[in-house]
C-alpha cells in the first residue's frame, strides 16, 4: 500500500456543525446508567413476575386441552424443571444465597428462550436447631427447663416465617424469575404430611430401627447429629497417652510359657487421644495378619505391632525380646485397673486395626467407637457409654470410687469429658496406677457441630436409624443416569452414598417433625411404632395439627392409637424425637410429585421428577444424598429425583480467604447492588450482581472484591452503550425490514458473525459455561461491532437519507444485533435487556407481535450462509476485513481517512464490493477501482480465494470538506458534496 502525505485538518465539534440538525444522530431515552429504584419497581416485575406467569399459565392452558397420553409426553418434551434446594430460615442472606439462586435462575431463562415451559418453586428449610436456638434465647438457663416444647415451637414459627419474609424481599431483588408468594414452606402442614408418608414406607419396608449405638454428639445443641452436620477441623490438639493394659495372669503365663521367656509382667500397650472414653473400655483389638513384638522396656514388657516400634517416641529405650504372629494373641485376656473391678476381658481380631498409626493394639470402648460397636456387637461386649447429653459424666453408671475423681471439686458436679481439667485428672489417674507410659499433644483433623462450632463427642444413646444397606445398592444405581456438572461430583456422591450404612435420623430436639413412636410408661426402652400407628398418627396430625403431638398431656394417648391399642394406650407416651432436618429437606422432591399428579392431573410422573439440582459442592454430603436416599427408599426403584446435578463453590475474597464474619471479609449481595464505600465497592445493580455470579468460572470457588467488582462495572458499562447505540439508530427510519437477500454483503457478513455468536453462546450455556459466554460476546462486541461494523456504518446512518436503501439495510442489521443480543444477554442480564426492550420502537415488530416483555421463546437465526457463498467468498471478506484494519493503522499515521482518495487496482473484474461500500469500509472520501496492472512500487498486495490480488494507493482527496458530512468530496470550500446535496435538497 502507497500513503501520499496530506496536510492535517483539525475537526470542528459537532457543536459548532451548521447542518447538526440535519444529520439523523442517534436519539434514545435509553438511560446509559441504570437507575435502582425503576429496576426494583419495574424491570423486575416485568422481567421476572408476570413473564413467569405469563409462561406457565400458556403451559397449563395447553396441558388442560390433552388426553391423557398426549399430556405426559407434552410435559416430558416441553417442560423443564429445576428443583429448589431450600436455604435455611434465618438471618440475612449471604453472596452465597446469590450465587445460588441467580445461577439457577440463568439456567431457567435459556430454557425458557430454547422455547421450554418453566416450573420452578422457591423454597425455604425451616426446622432444626439453629431457629430453636434462637427461639430459646429469651429465656434465662433457670426459665429453660420449665419452656414446653409447644412453646417453644410456637416461637421458633414465628421465627422462621419473619426470616422467610425477610428473605423473600431479598431475593426478589436479584431478579429471579418466579412465583415468590407461593413458595413450598417444610414447616407447612402439607409439606409435613408428605414427609410423614415418606417416613411410613420406610417403616414399611423394614427400613426404620431403633438402636443403642453410637452416634456423633453435640454437647452444646444436646442432639445427635448426622455425618453432613459436622466440619472436620484439622488443627484440634488432643493429649495422647500411651497406655499400659496388663495381661492377665492366666493368659501371661502361657503366652510366655509358649515364647519360652521368664515370667514378667507383659502389657499390652495402645494409643489413644480420648482418655476420657478409658472407663468404657470392654476389649483391646489387635489384626491377626499383623506381626507383633514383644519388647522389654524401663518399665517392663510391652506388645505393639512390629512396624510400629521404631514410630514410637520411646522405642529406643526397648529392646525387642520376641517377635509372633497376631494370630497368637487370641484367646488372651487383660486387665483394666482403672475401673479395678478384676474383670479380665478379651483381645479381640479386628478387621479395622491399621498398622498406619498408634501401637497395632487398639483401646475398644464398644459406647464410644464405631468400629468398637460393631466389634463388640460381633463379640457379646456391653455398650457402655456413661455421658450424659450434655457431655458430662453420669457417676451412677460408673463404680462408686471413680466418683471424686469424676467430680468437678469446684461446682461439685460431674466433669465434663472435653474439659482439660478431666484430662488432666484422668492422665494423672493412669500415672498413679502406672499405667501411663507415654503422653504428649497431638494435632489432627477432629469432628466439630457445624452449628455451635465445638467438638462433638460419640455417644451410645437409644436413636431411630435408616437402614441403608439394601437403599444405598440401588441410590448409586440411580446415578448412572445422571449427568454431573462437573464431572468430579459423580464420584464424590458415590463415595459418600457406598460408604454410609446407617442414617441416624432421630434428634432430641422440639423444632421439628415428630418421629412417631411411642414408648412404655414402665420401660422407656420398649418402643411400639408399626406401619398401622405411624398411618394413624397420620391421620391425627392431619385432624389436630402437628403441634398437638408435642403437648405434654397425655391424657388423650387412646386418640393417638389404632382402635386395637385402645385398652393399653394409657400405658405409652408419645415420644418427643424429631427428624433429621436433612429427612425434612431431602423429601422436597415430594413438591414435585405433587406438582404432576395434582397440579398438572397427570396419572403418572415423568421418569425424572427434576431436570437439574443444582447447590453448592457441601450438598453431596447433605441435600443431594438425603433426597436420593429417601427417593429411592420410597419407591423401592433404583430412580433418581434428577436428571442432571449441578454444583457449585463458595464465595472467597480477594486474597482467596473463604467469607466470614469473624474474618470480617463478608460482602452481602445488597453491598455488590448498591455499592460499599468502607469496602471500597462500586454500586454495580442488580444486573451487576448477576454478572459478576455469571462471569466466575463457578464450579471452583467464587472471587469477589473491589478489582473485580470495577471490572464488572466496567463491562456494564460497555453493554449499556451498545444498546443506547443500537436503539439510538433505530429511532427513525421506515422501520422496514429487509430480506436477508437484499442486504449488502457487509451487512450478510456481519449477520454472519452474528449467527456464530450465537451459536456458541447457546453451545456454552447448554453446557453451563457462562463465563465463556460472557467472553464471547465481549469480544464480538468489541471487535466485530464496535471496531468494524458499527465504524462502517455511523456515516450512512447519520449523514444518508431517511429514506435512502444503504441506511435501511444498515438499520435492518442493527435491529437483528438488537434481537441477538437480548436473547444472548436476557438468561445474565434480564433487566437491562428488559429496560432496552422497552424503548425499542414497536414498529420495528408490529403491533400485532410487540409484547411489551422481553419474552425471547427462541432465539434470532439468520439462514445468509448460503447468501454469502453465492455473493462473495468468506474468505475473501475476512481478508478484506484484514485490509481495512491494516489501512487504518497505516493511514492514521499521516491523515484521517475521510480526507483520503483510495484507488484500488485489482486483477479481478469482479470484486464483491461495490466502490461506494469499499469507501465506507475503509472510511475514505471516496474509492475508484481499476482493473488496469497493480503498481509496481507496492508491496504491499491483499491475495484473495483463487489468486486474484489487489492494491491499494491512499493519497490527498483533491474535493473539499462537505459541510455536512466533512468528507472530502464537495467541489469547492463551504460547499456540500453530492450526496449531502441531494439530502438536503429532498426535505428529508
Amino acid at each position: 500500500m502507497l500513503v501520499r502525505p496530506i496536510t492535517r485538518v483539525c475537526r470542528r465539534y459537532a457543536s459548532d456543525h451548521a447542518y447538526q440538525k440535519t444529520l439523523l444522530l442517534p436519539q434514545t431515552k435509553f438511560s446509559n446508567r441504570s437507575n435502582l429504584q425503576k429496576t426494583v419497581n419495574e424491570l423486575i416485575p416485568q422481567s421476572c413476575d408476570e413473564v413467569y406467569k405469563l409462561q406457565l399459565h400458556e403451559f397449563f392452558s395447553k396441558v388442560k386441552t390433552l388426553g391423557e397420553t398426549e399430556k405426559l409426553k407434552f410435559v416430558e418434551e416441553n417442560l423443564f424443571v429445576l428443583q429448589d434446594g431450600p436455604p435455611y430460615a434465618n438471618g440475612d442472606l449471604h453472596l452465597g444465597h446469590a450465587l445460588n439462586k441467580i445461577l439457577k435462575d440463568i439456567i431457567n431463562r435459556f430454557q425458557l428462550s430454547q422455547g421450554k415451559y418453566v416450573y420452578y418453586k422457591p423454597g425455604w428449610d425451616c426446622h432444626g436447631l439453629p431457629i430453636e436456638l434462637k427461639a430459646l434465647k429469651q429465656f434465662s438457663e433457670d426459665q429453660l427447663a420449665n419452656v414446653s416444647p409447644t412453646k417453644v415451637r410456637s416461637l421458633a414459627s414465628s421465627h422462621a416465617r419473619k426470616a422467610i419474609k425477610s428473605q423473600k424481599k431479598q431475593f426478589q431483588r436479584f431478579a429471579i424469575m418466579t412465583d415468590w408468594n407461593h413458595p413450598y414452606i417444610t414447616m407447612e402442614p402439607e409439606y409435613e404430611i408428605n414427609q410423614l408418608r415418606v417416613f411410613l414406607k420406610m417403616v414399611s419396608r423394614c427400613l426404620i430401627k431403633r438402636q443403642n449405638k453410637p452416634v456423633y454428639w453435640g454437647t452444646e445443641t444436646k442432639t445427635a447429629l448426622a455425618e453432613g452436620e459436622l466440619e472436620y477441623r484439622d488443627d484440634h490438639t488432643s493429649l495422647a497417652i500411651y497406655v499400659k493394659f496388663p495381661l492377665a495372669i492366666g493368659s501371661r503365663l502361657d503366652f510366655l510359657k509358649n515364647q519360652g521367656l521368664p515370667d514378667a509382667p507383659i502389657h499390652c500397650l495402645i494409643w489413644t487421644t480420648t482418655p476420657w472414653t478409658l472407663f468404657s473400655n470392654r476389649a483391646i483389638c489387635f489384626n491377626q495378619n499383623f506381626e507383633y513384638l514383644l519388647m522389654q522396656c524401663e518399665d517392663g514388657y510391652m506388645m505393639v505391632e512390629s512396624g510400629l516400634k521404631e514410630k514410637l517416641p520411646f522405642s529406643e529405650n526397648c529392646k525387642v525380646v520376641a517377635r509372633f504372629p497376631g494370630s497368637d494373641l487370641k484367646n488372651l485376656q487383660y486387665t483394666n485397673p482403672l475401673l479395678s473391678d478384676a474383670i479380665e476381658r478379651p483381645l479381640i481380631h479386628g478387621e479395622h486395626v491399621t498398622n498406619s498409626a498408634g501401637t497395632g493394639l487398639v483401646h475398644t470402648a464398644p459406647g464410644h467407637g464405631f468400629d468398637d460397636y460393631i466389634v463388640g456387637l460381633q463379640n457379646g461386649l456391653e455398650i457402655s457409654s456413661p455421658v450424659d447429653h450434655l457431655g458430662r459424666y453420669e457417676l451412677e453408671e460408673l463404680p462408686q470410687h471413680l466418683h471424686e475423681l469424676l467430680t468437678d471439686p469446684d461446682t461439685r458436679l460431674p466433669r465434663k469429658v472435653l474439659e482439660p481439667a478431666t484430662t488432666k485428672a484422668i492422665l494423672n489417674r493412669l500415672q498413679d496406677l502406672n499405667m501411663a507410659y507415654h503422653f504428649h499433644k497431638y494435632t489432627h483433623s477432629y469432628p466439630y457441630d457445624w452449628r455451635s462450632k465445638k467438638p462433638v463427642i460419640i455417644r451410645a444413646t437409644p436413636q431411630w436409624f435408616a437402614d441403608l444397606h439394601d437403599v444405598k445398592g440401588d441410590a448409586i444405581d440411580s446415578l448412572k443416569n445422571v449427568k454431573f456438572y462437573p464431572d468430579r461430583g459423580n464420584a464424590r456422591l458415590n463415595s459418600f452414598i457406598k460408604n454410609r450404612n446407617e442414617w441416624c435420623i432421630s434428634r432430641q430436639r422440639s423444632w421439628g417433625v415428630p418421629i412417631p413412636a411411642f414408648y412404655r410408661k414402665d420401660n422407656p426402652n420398649i418402643a411400639l411404632m408399626t406401619e398401622e400407628t405411624v398411618e394413624h398418627v397420620i391421620e391425627v396430625i392431619r385432624r389436630k395439627g402437628i403441634n398437638s403431638w408435642f403437648t405434654l398431656d397425655d391424657t388423650d394417648m387412646e386418640e393417638w392409637l389404632p382402635e386395637n391399642f385402645k385398652e393399653e394406650a394409657h400405658s405409652y407416651y408419645r415420644g418427643r424425637d424429631t427428624m433429621d432436618v436433612w429427612f425434612d429437606s431431602g423429601t422436597a422432591w415430594n413438591e414435585l410429585n405433587d406438582f404432576y399428579l395434582k397440579d398438572l392431573g397427570l396419572k403418572q410422573t415423568p421418569k425424572f421428577l427434576a431436570d437439574v439440582y443444582l447447590e453448592g459442592s457441601d450438598q453431596h454430603r447433605g441435600w443431594f444424598q438425603s433426597s436420593v436416599l429417601t427417593k429411592v427408599a420410597f419407591s423401592g426403584t433404583p430412580q433418581s429425583p434428577f436428571k442432571t446435578l449441578i454444583t457449585h463453590g463458595f464465595t472467597l475474597d480477594e486474597n482467596g480467604l473463604k467469607m466470614s464474619k469473624s474474618v470480617g471479609n463478608v460482602i452481602s449481595p445488597e453491598s455488590v447492588i448498591q455499592g460499599d464505600k468502607k469496602l471500597g465497592l462500586p454500586a454495580l445493580g442488580v444486573d451487576g450482581l448477576r454478572y459478576l455470579v455469571a462471569q466466575s468460572n463457578f464450579t471452583t470457588d467464587i472471587v469477589a472484591g473491589p478489582l473485580v467488582m470495577d471490572h464488572v462495572a466496567e463491562a456494564l458499562k460497555k453493554f449499556r452503550l451498545l444498546f443506547r447505540f443500537l436503539l439510538g439508530n433505530l429511532q427513525k427510519g421506515t422501520f422496514q425490514k429487509l430480506p436477508v437477500s437484499e442486504l449488502r454483503p457487509i451487512d450478510k457478513y456481519t449477520l454472519a458473525k452474528l449467527q456464530e455468536l450465537t451459536e456458541t453462546a447457546q453451545n456454552l450455556y447448554r453446557e453451563n459455561s457462562f463465563s465463556k459466554v460472557l467472553i464471547a460476546v465481549q469480544y464480538h462486541m468489541s471487535n466485530e461491532l464496535s471496531a468494524f461494523y458499527f465504524d462502517i456504518t455511523k456515516d450512512s446512518l447519520y449523514s444518508d437519507a431517511i429514506y435512502s436503501l444503504k441506511r435501511q439495510q444498515s438499520q435492518t442489521t442493527l435491529f437483528y444485533i438488537f434481537l441477538s443480543y437480548c436473547a444472548i444477554m436476557a438468561p445474565i442480564l434480564p433487566t437491562l435487556v428488559q429496560e432496552a426492550w422497552n424503548y425499542l420502537p414497536i414498529q420495528w415488530l408490529g403491533e400485532k407481535d410487540y409484547h411489551r416483555l422481553s419474552v425471547v421463546r427462541t432465539w434470532p437465526h439468520y439462514n445468509i450462509e448460503q447468501a454469502i457463498k453465492n455473493t462473495f467468498a468468506k474468505n475473501e471478506l475476512r481478508l478484506l476485513q484484514e485490509f481495512h484494519r491494516q489501512f487504518k493503522e497505516l493511514a492514521a499515521e499521516i491523515t484521517k481517512p475521510e480526507q483520503t482518495l483510495t484507488i484500488i487496482r485489482t486483477s479481478n473484474p469482479s470484486l464483491p464490493f461495490s466502490a461506494d461500500e469499499l469507501a465506507d469500509i475503509l472510511k475514505t472520501a471516496s474509492v475508484e477501482i481499476s482493473t488496469e496492472d497493480v503498481f509496481e512500487e507496492s508491496g504491499n498486495e491483499v491475495e484473495l480465494d483463487g489468486g486474484a490480488k489487489i492494491t491499494m494507493l491512499v493519497e490527498p482527496s483533491t474535493l473539499k470538506k462537505c459541510s455536512r458530512c466533512w468528507k472530502y468530496n464537495a467541489p469547492v470550500d463551504d460547499a456540500l458534496c453530492a450526496r449531502c446535496d441531494e439530502t438536503i435538497n429532498s426535505n428529508v
